[in-house]
């Protein structure tokens, strides 16, 4: 199996999920077994962006640690990794600080008018039944017992994008073709639940090389906070 340096360099794009979620009827759904039943990642309806409006397209993170903050939701009742790399608020308060500066700067004081709160309210319920908000679902959590993370890294040029809004492109991409098992590079997911991740994965015939999350933070203590947070594929920086 390659390294986890050799996958890091390979990955371009990341998507954070979960083992589970809740379906609009309130059915726990397992995510990795409609991810392996449709052979990848496929595009599902997106209307958070108003200059493109309403698309089918998959949601990647430029960083690992942005796609992990998504991934982190799936951790029931805030429960965090043995050796998770500086808090959720950190990430959050970054990453949602900024696309919000880049909001105003590309909207101006019209920036009011993207309210997300309905949709926002929508989206937590597939994570938790309990109300939250946009910062309390990635530190509270899932509430689907034993849930857990799980981080998807995919090739640099094996997809396409569409883009729309700075704001939105500032930390995301939005792919607007199916992620299949070869465009991605590895799965991460906590140490306890390799064996259950690696087991369904080959019961399917899908040879992915799954990590453990522990490793990817424990690899990426070696970037600087710029290198983590600016977009630039991992792979390409020189660490010691």
């Amino acid at each position: 199996m390659k390294s986890i340096a050799e996958l890091y360099a390979e990955a371009g794009c990341w998507h954070g999920t979960g083992r589970c979620r809740y379906g609009e009827d309130g059915s726990v759904i397992d995510v990795l077994a409609q991810i392996i039943a449709d052979g990848g990642l496929v595009p599902h309806e997106d209307d958070w962006d108003r200059k493109r409006g309403t698309v089918r397209s998959v949601s990647l993170a430029k960083q690992r640690m942005y796609a992990r903050l998504y991934a982190g939701m799936y951790m029931p009742n805030g429960k965090r990794l043995r050796n998770e790399y500086r808090s959720r608020y950190l990430w959050g308060y970054y990453f949602f600080g900024t696309a919000k500066l880049a909001a105003f700067l590309e909207y101006g004081f019209g920036s009011h008018v993207l309210d997300y709160s309905q949709k926002i309210t929508r989206w937590t319920r597939k994570v938790s039944t309990q109300p939250h908000t946009l910062t309390s679902i990635f530190i509270q959590g899932t509430d689907i017992p034993n849930n857990y993370s799980i981080l998807i890294g995919v090739k640099r040029g094996a997809v396409q994008f569409q883009y729309g809004s700075h704001f939105f492109n500032l930390h995301e991409r939005r792919a607007v073709s199916p992620i299949r098992f070869e465009d991605m590079t590895h799965l991460e997911v906590p140490e306890a639940n390799l064996p259950e991740t690696t087991a369904a994965l080959r019961a399917a015939g899908v040879m992915l090389p799954v990590l453990s999350l522990e490793a990817g933070e424990d690899y990426c203590r070696r970037f600087s906070f710029w290198q983590l947070v600016n977009g630039r594929p991992l792979g390409t920086w020189s660490v010691e």
